[in-house]
């Protein structure tokens, strides 16, 4: 039996990084299509949404012309944003955290790290209208609630291309980098919400909202990462 005869196996990581990114390739086709029809159907609204968090201009002038989050726009950008974050979170637990994308088939992992990224998104939502309610100041809880998907959005953009840079090159220290930029509009979304605050603004609903849900939900994910490591 000649040599060109016996079968060449690749590793098993390889081969089963091969299956993996066939249906991660189809998830970032499917982002790169939704962005292009949010794109093409209504550019100039869109434009207006990548720059309302860092120009007021923007901003007033979404107001003018429609409720902000209500739309068909927003719900396709929602969507965008939720698959980016849960393909990137993905990405990172199968990567770095071996021992809990054991439990999961690869794509179950993915729409599971989808779900939780919408859930906390609603979550903290919900939160705002409690708070907002409690305190009677509607137009902080609209306020920060337009400057956060603003601000989220703006993430997404970014995250896209490096996240499919990370997949394919193995090098993540491309989401390193998105991590500063995530820190740098996080705090600017923020600013934007005490630079715009109404009359009644109210410090203790900020310290309750900024400590209940923005500082604990990021201490139980860094617990649970470090218990399964």
């Amino acid at each position: 039996m000649s040599y060109d005869s016996i079968p060449v196996l690749e590793p098993v990581s390889v081969v089963a990084a091969g299956h993996v990114a066939d249906w991660v390739t189809w998830v970032f086709c499917f982002l790169l299509l939704l962005l292009t029809l949010v794109i093409v159907n209504s550019r100039r609204k869109f434009t207006y949404i990548v720059r309302a968090l860092f120009s007021p201009r923007s901003r007033n002038q979404l107001l003018r012309e429609s409720r902000p989050l209500s739309e068909w726009i927003y719900a396709f950008l929602f969507l965008y944003d939720f698959l980016v974050g849960g393909v990137t979170l993905y990405l990172v637990i199968s990567t770095f955290l071996p021992a809990v994308s054991a439990h999961f088939a690869p794509f179950l992992l993915f729409l599971t790290c989808t779900a939780l990224g919408a859930v906390l998104y609603f979550l903290k939502s919900a939160n705002l209208y409690l708070l907002s309610f409690i305190f009677d100041c509607p137009d902080d809880r609209a306020t920060h609630e337009q400057n956060r998907f603003f601000c989220t959005t703006c993430c997404s953009l970014v995250l896209l291309p490096l996240a499919i840079a990370a997949a394919y090159t193995s090098q993540y220290s491309w989401l390193l980098l998105y991590a500063v930029l995530f820190v740098v509009c996080y705090l600017f979304a923020w600013f934007r919400t005490l630079k715009l605050k109404s009359s009644h603004f109210n410090y203790f609903e900020f310290f309750l909202y900024f400590c209940t849900i923005e500082i604990l939900p990021c201490i139980v994910i860094v617990k649970l990462m470090v218990s399964f490591r």
